[in-house]
């Protein structure tokens, strides 16, 4: 299958010096769900904003963002715009601070359709279609954030992101301060809307139990860069990086098969140079090889990819 979208050695610096993204690559297919996995700070939500062109001044973005083959990031806010919101879309993390607390839900996705060319009428009438999509009762459009639950918010955020039907859904940890059952309907409308509506989907988040219930391949990040891709059940149960399998040993196993066990150290300072691998001081498999030079995301096969000097003695 063709790729829909495509990030080609995409690298965020930040004024502070900062290199929160270091040479991510990843390709999307039409109505394929994509999660990108990681320890907080390891470059998930900065990736995303790149993808949108939604970085703050202080940021400089290389590297390329290829739309249906068109690089948008290459004439900046002017190529980007067009594509924002009408092809790609962004649920943020933390709905009650994604919604404006003193306009109504209403209000805010009739503001989305007319920036993006459509009339008021057309904005009421969009607003009515994309709350009934995502669950939400008739009378939510004219109420303010606030009054909505944790989990209506969070759907009223889906809705506003589907104002203008995009192809591309990119959802920054849409559970975050969710209880358990709500985590799992949320989880459930993104699949279906997926399903519905061919929705390609990028699902950023940290819980890597939730991966395998949505989407079909799944990235892992680790200090600005991808160190494992793959589909997801692979990923899960059989990982083939080190930081991968920590990953999944620090997640918990409701059936008691084996011990919840935390990653010692921690993530390295992204403001310094790295010299070998990243996670080397965090690895007990580390080699003498990982603190000499970065290993390469090499394809081992079956849509597998890993980056790591142990492929060369488990080979």
């Amino acid at each position: 299958m063709s790729s829909l979208i495509g990030v080609r050695d995409l690298v965020v610096e930040f004024s502070s010096g900062v290199r929160a993204v270091r040479s991510v690559s990843l390709d999307l297919a039409p109505g394929e769900r994509l999660a990108l996995v990681g320890e907080s700070g390891c470059g998930k939500t900065t990736t995303m904003l790149a993808m949108m062109g939604l970085l703050p001044a202080g940021a400089t973005v290389s590297g390329q963002v290829l739309l249906d083959g068109k690089d948008i990031l290459a004439g900046g806010e002017a190529t980007m715009r067009p594509h924002r919101w009408s092809d790609i879309a962004m649920v943020f993390q933390g709905a009650m601070n994604a919604l404006n607390p003193v306009r109504r839900v209403g209000a805010q996705i009739v503001e989305a359709v007319r920036i993006h060319g459509g009339s008021r009428q057309d904005g009421k009438l969009r607003a009515r279609e994309v709350l009934d999509l995502v669950g939400l009762p008739k009378d939510t459009s004219s109420r303010y954030p606030h009054e909505l639950s944790g989990g209506q918010r969070q759907r009223a955020v889906i809705a506003l992101a589907l104002a203008c039907q995009p192809r591309i859904l990119l959802a920054d940890e849409p559970t975050t301060a969710l209880d358990v059952i709500v985590q799992d309907q949320i989880v459930t409308l993104l699949r279906q809307l997926s399903d519905s509506l061919g929705l390609a989907v990028v699902l950023v988040t940290h819980d890597l139990a939730l991966v395998p219930h949505l989407c079909d391949r799944a990235a892992v990040m680790y200090a600005g860069t991808i160190v494992e891709s793959g589909p997801c059940a692979d990923i899960v149960r059989r990982p083939r990086h080190p930081y991968t399998r920590r990953l999944v040993e620090a997640t918990p196993d409701l059936a008691g098969r084996r011990p919840l066990t935390s990653i010692p150290g921690a993530p390295p300072r992204l403001d310094l140079p790295l010299t070998g691998c990243a996670f080397q001081p965090r690895c007990a498999e580390a080699l003498e090889s990982c603190a000499g030079s970065a290993p390469p995301l090499t394809d081992l096969g079956g849509g597998r990819t890993r980056a790591c000097h142990l492929l060369e003695v488990t080979a």
